[in-house]
């Protein structure tokens, strides 16, 4: 019986996961989505005296070439499917990286019928920086939590589906607009 073998390659497997982490949080190169608002505090971050290049984050060039998609501003149902297109471009592993009041309650457009309430519902989002606006300091600490994330292995890597059959994206929406037409009849009396 040689448990000493077995030890070692699960051990070699523990260090080669943990050297893919690391580099992998070292060179983070993210495309972005941004509406209205939502890229007023971005540009600051890339330049100095933030510089977030030092930390080894780049905007990439296509989806197809990105880690992270980072998601500011509120964002319209009609641009819903383009966001989810950019995501599924991606290669994996891939990260969802959120910031503003807006993706996350619909910001000043929270009673619009035509405004995502809540991207969590249809992106998985691994890190959230909150405020309106997040100011440039706040976005750098977000993108420091996602290279720490993905350092320490605590994002998922296997692939996180987004669409799970044709149509039910119209019917989320179509189902949250019947439940905001319910809530204001009941309110309306």
């Amino acid at each position: 019986m040689n448990t000493g073998k077995s030890n070692q390659t699960k051990s070699s497997k523990g260090r080669g996961l943990r050297l893919s982490n690391w580099t992998r949080s070292k060179s983070i190169w993210m495309v972005h989505y941004c509406s209205a608002c939502g890229a007023v505090e971005l540009p600051p971050v890339v330049m100095a005296p933030l510089d977030f290049e030092r930390y080894g984050f780049m905007p990439a060039p296509s989806p197809r070439q990105s880690d992270v998609l980072v998601v500011m501003g509120y964002v319209p149902r009609k641009t819903l499917r383009v966001l989810l297109r950019l995501y599924k471009q991606m290669p994996e592993p891939k990260y969802v990286l959120v910031g503003c009041n807006c993706p996350a309650t619909g910001g000043l457009y929270w009673d619009s019928y035509a405004t995502v309430k809540d991207i969590s519902k249809y992106l998985p989002v691994d890190v959230w920086v909150p405020g309106c606006m997040p100011r440039a300091d706040d976005w750098l600490k977000g993108f420091l939590e996602l290279a720490r994330k993905i350092r320490e292995g605590r994002t998922p890597e296997t692939p996180r589906p987004v669409e799970e059959y044709p149509g039910w994206l119209e019917e989320a929406i179509l189902a949250e607009l019947r439940e905001r037409e319910e809530k204001m009849r009941k309110e309306r009396g």
